[in-house]
């Protein structure tokens, strides 16, 4: 799916285990999209902006009554960031 960035939202400062998501706005919607840990996310170097068009491949999940977008890859401007495997399984776990 293909959208605009409307927020980049990070866990406060000592929590850097936490997920970093963006909130995404796809045609009428706004979506939440989960990325990965705060610290994989800074590594990578990845960073986002207000108004960033960027493109998403990801899995929607159910987690008790929310649905939930896990995302696998982000394609921003000419930068691809892998986040999961084809599995879903998380590539920070191998990042040390």
């Amino acid at each position: 799916m293909k959208g605009t960035v409307e927020e980049l939202k990070l866990p406060s400062k000592g929590s850097e285990k936490e997920a970093a998501h963006l909130l995404v706005k796809i045609g009428t919607d706004s979506v939440d999209v989960y990325l990965c840990p705060k610290s994989f996310f800074d590594d990578m170097g990845m960073g986002s902006t207000k108004g960033d068009e960027i493109a998403l491949t990801g899995s929607k999940v159910k987690q008790g009554e929310l649905d939930l977008i896990l995302v696998r890859e982000v394609v921003k401007g000419n930068d691809t960031f892998v986040l999961r495997d084809a599995k879903g399984d998380p590539v920070w776990n191998w990042h040390r």
